[in-house]
C-alpha cells in the first residue's frame, strides 16, 4: 500500500472511531467498583506479604477511561514481578517477555455482571511461545505457585477462564530495527511521546533485573503505555482485553544474531483468542501502532 493511501485509510478509520464514540455514554456508578477493588486490595496484601513477588504497576483501565471521556466496565490489572521466573522464561524464548511481568485482571463480567479475576495459564505461554513442556516443568510449578500466592483468598467461583489456552505465535508483530539498542529505544520512546492521547505506565529492564540475580540474558526492555480514551472505547464491550491488549507492551530486544527488534501484540489476534468484540476502536489502535512505530524505525 502506498504511503498516501495508508494515510488516507488512517484518517478514514479515525473518523469512524469518532462517530462510534460520539454517542452518550453513562458514567460508571461507584458501587460497580466495590467488589473488583476488594479483589485488587486482597491481591496487593498478598504481594506485600510475599518474599518473592512485588507489584510493578496497578492500571485502572475503567477509571482512566472514564476520566478521558470513554466510560467502560470495571477493569483493573495488576502487574506482578518475580525476576527469577522472568529471567528463566526469557532464556527459553525472548518473546515471552511480552507476557511478563505476570498479570491478573479484576473485571466486571458482562455475562452475569459479577466481579471476577482472570489471568493466563502457563499452558497458554507454552502454546504461544513454543516452550518445551519438559524443560519448563519447574518454571510451570513456580508460575502456578505465584498465581496461588497472588490470588489467595479469592473464591474459585470468581476466577474466570478464556475459551482457549492455546494461541499460535503469529499474533506478534516484530519490526527489525536498523539502529542500535539505545537509538531504537530513543526512537520508540519519542514516537510514544508524540502521541497526544497516550500515557506511560512504566518500564521493565529484564536484562538489568537478571544481572542482579547473576543471570545473563540479551538486552530485553519492556515499555508499558496506552491511551485511556481510545483504549476505553476498545474495551467497552470487551474488558478482558485489559489483561493482554491494554496497556500496550512494546518489547525492544536483541536476538541471537545481535539484531535489535521491536515486538508487540497484534490486538486483533488477542481479541480473536479471547473471543471478544473486535471493535472499530481496536482496529484503529492496531493500525496506528503498526503505522507509527513502523515509521519510527524506518531507515532515514
Amino acid at each position: 500500500m502506498s504511503n498516501s493511501r495508508s494515510i488516507c485509510l488512517y484518517f478514514v478509520m479515525i473518523a469512524a472511531l469518532a462517530v462510534a464514540g460520539c454517542g452518550d455514554s453513562a458514567p460508571i456508578a461507584g458501587e460497580r467498583y466495590i467488589e473488583s477493588d476488594r479483589m485488587v486490595d486482597l491481591i496487593e496484601q498478598n504481594l506485600a506479604a510475599s518474599a518473592t513477588l512485588s507489584k510493578v504497576a496497578d492500571i485502572d483501565h475503567s477509571r482512566l477511561g472514564q476520566q478521558a471521556g470513554s466510560p467502560m466496565p470495571p477493569a483493573r490489572v495488576l502487574l506482578i514481578s518475580d525476576p527469577q521466573l522472568e529471567s528463566d522464561l526469557i532464556k527459553q524464548n525472548p518473546l515471552v517477555a511480552l507476557e511478563l511481568p505476570l498479570r491478573v485482571l479484576a473485571f466486571e463480567d458482562g455475562r452475569d455482571k459479577a466481579s471476577k479475576i482472570i489471568y493466563n495459564t502457563f499452558d497458554y505461554l507454552v502454546s504461544r511461545y513454543q516452550l518445551d513442556p519438559a524443560s519448563t516443568a519447574k518454571l510451570k510449578d513456580r508460575y502456578i505457585a505465584n498465581l496461588g500466592i497472588a490470588t489467595s483468598g479469592i473464591a474459585p467461583a470468581s476466577v474466570a477462564t478464556f475459551p482457549s489456552d492455546t494461541m499460535s505465535p503469529d499474533g506478534i508483530t516484530t519490526i527489525p530495527s536498523p539502529f542500535g539498542f539505545e537509538e531504537t529505544l530513543e526512537r520508540v520512546t519519542t514516537a510514544i511521546n508524540s502521541q497526544g492521547d497516550t500515557m506511560h505506565f512504566g518500564t521493565v529492564d529484564f536484562q538489568a533485573n537478571a544481572r542482579e540475580l547473576g543471570v545473563e540474558i540479551a538486552p530485553s526492555f519492556l515499555i508499558l503505555f496506552g491511551g485511556p480514551a481510545p483504549g476505553g472505547k476498545a474495551m467497552a464491550e470487551a474488558p478482558t482485553l485489559g489483561l493482554d491488549a491494554f496497556c500496550q507492551k512494546f518489547l525492544i530486544w536483541e536476538d541471537a544474531s545481535g539484531q535489535i527488534k521491536l515486538s508487540f501484540n497484534d490486538l486483533l489476534a488477542l481479541a480473536e483468542r479471547q473471543d471478544v468484540d473486535k471493535a472499530m476502536a481496536l482496529r484503529v489502535i492496531n493500525y496506528r501502532l503498526n503505522k507509527t512505530f513502523g515509521d519510527a524505525l524506518a531507515q532515514d
